[in-house]
């Protein structure tokens, strides 16, 4: 291929991962709102009560508003970082895997409609960020920030050598998942399901044979394990 039709090539798988990512914004952001406007709609009779003991002894830690919101630009940014480096084979089944994640999310919040444990009195940060974005209580079971947060983190471990890299991102997903407790954003039945969906979706993603196993890739002394 000359070098004007690799540069061609490389400007055009460039622009379908830029949609793709934005897709995939757009789609998350759809299925939000729709949820959100079909609970705030149900009786309260509707609605689960998720409750465990944990949640009552897991403390209300108003300064983890900076662990959780870092999770949103966790799932954005280093989302579409790592779906830039994922090998070409590798790359059609992550947008389905994302896509059906989120799908399969907004079905079961709808399934299992709940109303969020916010703090009566939360800090000043998560009240004017709920404010701003009209934020509702009814995107519960799975959370959705957990699972958006554990499915990069999964692929990361499958398509960067870097071991820092790797421990990096699953630290912080680790960390955010936590936070969503700790804010009182979700109930530990939320976090859990939302843990097992990511873990769910990134197994279907490696089950398509995506990438090739990392001791392979570091052997051949790549970046990014190959497709």
């Amino acid at each position: 291929m000359s070098e004007l039709g690799s540069a061609a090539a490389t400007r055009a798988t460039a622009r379908a991962r830029a949609l793709a990512i934005l897709g995939i914004v757009l789609l998350h952001m759809t299925c939000y709102y729709v949820v959100n406007s079909t609970n705030s709609h149900r009786p309260a009779a509707a609605f689960v009560d998720l409750t465990l003991a944990s949640d009552r002894w897991i403390p209300y830690l108003g300064w983890t508003w900076v662990i959780y919101y870092l999770g949103d630009v966790y799932i954005v940014m280093w989302g579409a970082v790592v779906f830039w480096r994922i090998p070409r084979r590798g790359f059609v089944r992550a947008v389905e895997a994302y896509s059906g994640m989120i799908v399969v999310g907004a079905i079961l919040q709808l399934l299992v409609p709940a109303r969020a444990p916010w703090p009566v009195a939360p800090v000043a940060v998560q009240q004017w960020v709920h404010d701003l974005i009209s934020m509702q209580p009814y995107a519960c079971l799975p959370s959705m920030h957990v699972a958006l947060t554990v499915l990069p983190a999964g692929i990361s471990v499958s398509v960067f050598k870097s071991p820092l890299l790797r421990a990096t991102s699953v630290a912080l997903a680790a960390m955010i998942t936590v936070s969503t407790l700790t804010l009182k954003e979700h109930f530990v039945l939320d976090a859990v399901a939302g843990l097992v969906l990511g873990l769910a979706v990134y197994a279907f993603w490696r089950g398509g044979r995506a990438v090739a196993p990392d001791s392979l890739a570091e052997k051949r002394g790549h970046d990014v394990c190959p497709s």
